[in-house]
């Protein structure tokens, strides 16, 4: 049988789309095999956000070409947009497939193998335990430190219906979580629908356990998000909000779209409405011309917002973007020292966060079983769970236990029948 192996690199939405590769692959005939494995196609799904994404990718190429010269290899995703032709060129690929062409990427191979096959549509594939739903791709923001809208392109929504016939496919084939994702899903439009019209719609479907959100954009269409997320006990309690900076001047120099008062009263929104909602956000630490003071305020805005998940990072270079030909360029080592404090802030945050759930009720994916049989997921809020004495029967499904502690910031307990008399609300 044909072989086919992949490595992803980068966003949900990178891991969405080799989904689909892979179902196609699977129709076509090839049987998936563990990357690092001898294959007869190797895909390299790349991602080029920041420049080390993209260098890993690359010299990931290089490796891949000296262990198995015999193997197709091919690249898409960012990387090849953000590579220069000299580069490109360069590069130990035998098929190079862009953006535009991405829906065409088996074809694509297996014309460059000499296959003969009929392609039909089907139903992406997923090697996790939740449903990635690709709904949109491409972004126009043009933030001062991103490449991607040079990478994916301009916004561009997939149909409505299709959507929905994609999730309801997904539900067949037995998953119970689908997580909506796009490069900027909050700009969804399709005909008359945005994204609120599509997350109703998904919401409605029977057989859904429960339904979750990608980054929402501050300065879009959060506050209604929030309205209809207060609304639905089938869409995670969770809003993650890409803030990256607690500073006004900061925020403006990034070319963002919003003020930090504003980000405030979205968050003072959304625990008015759900009082035990899971917060999350992106920050860049060191984004040139943010000064000692501009950090400061930052460290002091997250240390006083009820944020329970951040994803911390310090700045990075993009060539290709106007932020990498900025003044004000902060040291590496400051960067990384700004990164540092926001993250021990962050794990003290998180932990406060998930001790509220204690001998509350709880629902949690069951995504795997480690060697002691004990289960593994993620609750509504993105709280990691641990949990003993769930059925292996159960993977893949909706479970409700009561945590009985924390352990840094996992809820840990034993499963049991919850009944509606029983089940309680954090504190």
């Amino acid at each position: 049988m044909r072989t086919v192996s992949f490595k992803t690199f980068g966003c949900r939405l990178n891991h969405a789309e080799s989904a689909q590769f892979e179902a196609e692959f699977t129709a076509a005939g090839f049987a998936r095999v563990p990357f690092g494995t001898p294959a007869e196609v190797i895909v390299v799904h790349s991602c080029a956000v920041t420049q080390k994404a993209e260098n890993e990718c690359l010299k990931m190429l290089r490796t891949l070409r000296k262990n198995d010269p015999r193997a197709c290899l091919v690249l898409t995703g960012c990387a090849v947009e953000a590579c220069s032709d000299a580069q490109r060129s360069a590069l130990p690929v035998d098929v190079m497939v862009p953006r535009d062409q991405k829906s065409g990427l088996v074809p694509l191979v297996l014309r460059h193998l000499g296959v003969q096959s009929v392609m039909q549509p089907v139903t992406p594939a997923c090697s996790t335990k939740r449903a990635a739903l690709k709904i949109q791709d491409g972004c126009d923001f043009f933030c001062a430190y991103c490449i991607v809208p040079h990478t994916r392109g301009a916004p561009n929504s997939r149909p409505f219906d299709d959507c929905l016939a994609d999730a309801q496919q997904m539900l067949l084939a037995g998953f119970h979580e689908i997580v909506v994702t796009g490069c900027n899903i909050a700009c969804y439009s399709h005909g008359p629908h945005t994204l609120v019209d599509l997350v109703s719609a998904l919401l409605a479907l029977p057989g859904l356990g429960r339904l979750r959100l990608g980054s929402i954009e501050p300065g879009t269409i959060e506050r209604t998000v929030i309205e209809l997320m207060a609304q639905s006990p089938k869409l995670c309690p969770f809003l993650h909000l890409p803030v990256q900076s607690g500073d006004n001047g900061v925020l403006a120099r990034m070319r963002r779209r919003y003020t930090v008062e504003a980000v405030t009263e979205t968050l003072r929104d959304a625990l008015s409405r759900m009082p035990h909602v899971g917060l999350g956000a992106d920050v860049i630490c060191g984004f040139p011309g943010e000064t000692a003071e501009a950090f400061e305020r930052t460290r002091a805005w997250i240390e006083t917002s009820p944020f329970s998940k951040l994803h911390v990072f310090p700045y990075s270079e993009r060539p290709g973007t106007p932020a990498a030909t900025f003044e004000g360029r902060v040291p590496v080592t400051e960067r990384k020292r700004r990164t540092q404090v926001l993250i021990e802030i962050a794990a003290n945050k998180r932990s406060a966060f998930a001790k509220q759930f204690v001998g509350c009720s709880t629902e949690f994916l069951v995504e795997r079983f480690d060697k002691d049989g004990r289960a593994h997921g993620w609750s509504g809020e993105y709280l990691a769970c641990s949990v003993s004495g769930v059925p292996r029967d159960r993977l893949r499904t909706l479970c409700t236990f009561t945590p009985d502690g924390v352990k840094d910031d996992e809820l840990c307990g034993r499963w049991r029948s919850v009944t509606a008399a029983e089940t309680a609300q954090p504190d």
